[in-house]
Formats: structure tokens, C-alpha cells, sequence
């Protein structure tokens, strides 16, 4: 018996062995993995029909969207891969070619824009839901798109400062301006002074959530106010930066410590959120731990979705690591069930987001947008199509020459 013990131990740790992340190559598919959750997130969000795709991404394991996914994963992407590339080349370098990025990703958003203002004028296309935001709990629509005869200078300018567009893709506008920032966010990190950046930030975040005020035109920042949300980039960035002194961190008998903590902070957050008051939300499948008063007053208190409000800060950070914690363990499993899916759309992130919005128009010409209607089969077939479609795009690279990633 007493050589038994030790071969079942020496089983278990096999088996759990097998199980971790263990891949050869630079490139970290977890992260690839966690940007496909936050795109499926977001396209399941803006083909806005209410199915099973729904009960597993809207606000379900915490308080926390895709976008924000997208926000603090794109940043660390720029602060892991710029760490390597500035012990090769000059920061001026680096600096033109995300200014350059920052060019190509605003001269998309042009013809985002411009493609639906002449594709209003084909009479078999209907461009309502890309062209207007709609509350679908009152129902009421409000125009992206001037309503009015616009002079040509003020159609210039609009279109030249993004004031309209589809909402669907408002988030490129903040992306572009948070690509102009990098470079003096590279050059603090290159001096070693991460502590001054996150504090120069986190007192930027502070200031916008007593005083909020927009310091663009663009129309981004009524989603997105570019003060509040520079701050999750940032530290998105300073983690891609430090990525293997995190690592190592993580490592040490402290760094579990606080690794757990933030685990325990997912999970009681995560708890929170499933007593959400939704009202597109089965009830059933809601927790009423929490009254609907007390959740709505901490929601709207401390974890505002646009202006991202401190505690959804806490959990976007919190969550991802926990994710990123359950990829390293059970990365074979979780890979043979949703990587083959989910990996593609991750390295293709850009280039999805983009093509989503047609994506989104094509649906809306054959499916009613109605977050009401709980046709459970239909919208579920339908946002399985939707994704399927970006998928095999992104798959096989469709256009990929012209449109960026």
C-alpha cells in the first residue's frame, strides 16, 4: 500500500500536466483565446437579438463587457511586443509605425462611415441599425447620421472629426487615439518609470470621474470618454510591458497570495453580477440575492459600464487574470472545445471587429432586431451564423490584403 500512494500521486500530476498550456513558439495563444471571448461578446451584443449566446456573455461571469476585453488586451499586446522591439530599434521608430497604424485604423473608419452614407441611397437595403442607436427597453431610435440637409463643409468636418458613424464600431475612434498616446506611454515605461505613468494615469481616471468632460468631438466618447477608458489601456499596456516579471511574480509565495485574492475578487464579483436586473433577462436564470434597488445603486455607483466605474476596473482586471489562470491549467481541454473557434477570431481581432459591422447590416436585412422577442432557437441559429461568417473569414483571410489586422 505504501508504494501505491505515491504512483496515484504521481498519476494525478501527470494527468494535471497534461492538461496546462504547453506550446512551442513566442506567440501566447491564451491571449489569442481571450481576445476571441471579448469579439464574440461584442458581436453577440450588437446583433441584437436575444438567444442562448446571450445567457453566457452578457455581464454573466462578472461586471465586465468585451470591450473592455478588447481595450486592456490591446494594450498589452502593444507593451509586450514594443518592450522587444525598442531593444532593437529607437522609440522614433516604434512611434512611426503606431502613428502609422493609427492613420490606416482612422482611414477605415472614414470609409466605414462614407460606405453607409452610400448604401442609404440602395433601395433594397435597409441601414436603420447601423445608422441609428436604439434603447431597445423603450424602443425609442436616435439618428447616428445627420437627419438634416448638411452644407459640404459641415459633411467634411463631421465626417473628418468621426461625429458619426455607426455604434457598432465607435470604439475604433478611441483606439486610434489611445495609438496616438502610446508612444509617450512606451517612452515612460523604456525609463522605468511604470510607477509614475500608472499614477499619472489612474489621477487622469480620478479627475474624469468627478469632472467628466469629453476632449474630443468624436463621437466615441459618449461610449467611450477616452479620459476614463485610457486608464484600463494603460494598465493593460504596463502588464504586456512586465509580462514575464508578472509571471515570475505570480511565482513567488506572495505573488499566489495576491493571484488568489484576485481570483477571490472574480468569483465574489462574478456572485454580484448574477443578481443583475436585466430586464431582457430570463428571471429565472437571475439570482435575486441582492434586491433590485440595492444591485442598481452599486451598479451605477461603482461600476458604470460607459464611464467605468472603479469596481468594473477591479473586475476586468481580476477576471482576466483569472482567465488567463484557467487557460495555463486546463488549456487541452478548453482548447479542444472552443480554441479551434475562438484562436482565429484572436489573431484576426482587428480585421473582425471591422468586417463585424457588415456582418451585423447583412442580418438585419432578414432578422428583426428585438431584445424582447425570446425566440430562443431562431436567435440562437442566428447569431451562430453571424459569428460562423467572421469566422470562416478570418479563417481564410478573406480581403485580409485590404483590411488591416
Amino acid at each position: 500500500m505504501s508504494h501505491i500512494a505515491p504512483t496515484i500521486l504521481k498519476e494525478d500530476r501527470s494527468k494535471s500536466m497534461a492538461w496546462r498550456y504547453d506550446v512551442a513558439g513566442s506567440r501566447d495563444l491564451r491571449i489569442d483565446f481571450m481576445r476571441g471571448i471579448a469579439l464574440v461578446m461584442m458581436v453577440v451584443a450588437h446583433t441584437e437579438v436575444m438567444s442562448i449566446f446571450n445567457i453566457f456573455t452578457w455581464e454573466r461571469f462578472g461586471l465586465t463587457t468585451g470591450a473592455e476585453g478588447f481595450v486592456i488586451l490591446s494594450g498589452f499586446m502593444l507593451g509586450m511586443l514594443n518592450r522587444a522591439r525598442l531593444q532593437k530599434v529607437v522609440l522614433l521608430t516604434v512611434s512611426w509605425g503606431l502613428y502609422q497604424r493609427a492613420w490606416k485604423i482612422y482611414r477605415v473608419n472614414i470609409i466605414i462611415i462614407l460606405s453607409f452614407l452610400l448604401l442609404e441611397y440602395v433601395p433594397f437595403i435597409n441601414v436603420f441599425e447601423v445608422t441609428h442607436f436604439t434603447d431597445r427597453f423603450s424602443g425609442t431610435s436616435w439618428s447616428l447620421y445627420p437627419v438634416t440637409p448638411q452644407i459640404k463643409e459641415t459633411w467634411f468636418n463631421i465626417v473628418l472629426y468621426l461625429q458619426i458613424g455607426p455604434h457598432q464600431t465607435q470604439i475604433l475612434g478611441l483606439y486610434i487615439f489611445l495609438l496616438l498616446l502610446s508612444p509617450f506611454f512606451l517612452a515612460m515605461l523604456q525609463k522605468g518609470k511604470v510607477y509614475g505613468l500608472l499614477c499619472l494615469s489612474l489621477l487622469v481616471y480620478g479627475c474624469w470621474q468627478r469632472w467628466p468632460v469629453r476632449v474630443t468631438a468624436a463621437e466615441f466618447e459618449f461610449a467611450f470618454p477616452l479620459l476614463a477608458w485610457q486608464f484600463i489601456f494603460v494598465l493593460g499596456m504596463c502588464s504586456g510591458w512586465y509580462k514575464e516579471e508578472l509571471l515570475s511574480f505570480a511565482r513567488t509565495s506572495a505573488g499566489k497570495v495576491t493571484v488568489a485574492a484576485m481570483v477571490v475578487v472574480a468569483l465574489v464579483l462574478g456572485f454580484v453580477a448574477q443578481n443583475h436586473t436585466n430586464p431582457f433577462m430570463p428571471s429565472a436564470l437571475l439570482m435575486h440575492v441582492l434586491s433590485a434597488a440595492e444591485f442598481n445603486a452599486f451598479y451605477h455607483t461603482w461600476a458604470a459600464k460607459n464611464g467605468l466605474g472603479p469596481v468594473r476596473v477591479l473586475n476586468d482586471i481580476c477576471l482576466m487574470v483569472t482567465v488567463y489562470l484557467l487557460l495555463t491549467w486546463c488549456w487541452q481541454p478548453l482548447y479542444r472545445l472552443a480554441g479551434w473557434f475562438l484562436i482565429p477570431l484572436g489573431q484576426h481581432s482587428l480585421y473582425t471587429f471591422i468586417l463585424h459591422v457588415y456582418v451585423v447590416l447583412a442580418v438585419s436585412q432578414f432578422v428583426t432586431f428585438d431584445l424582447w422577442r425570446q425566440a430562443w432557437l431562431t436567435n440562437t441559429l442566428v447569431h451562430a451564423a453571424a459569428l460562423s461568417m467572421l469566422w470562416l473569414m478570418a479563417k481564410y483571410n478573406v480581403a485580409a490584403r485590404w483590411i488591416p489586422n
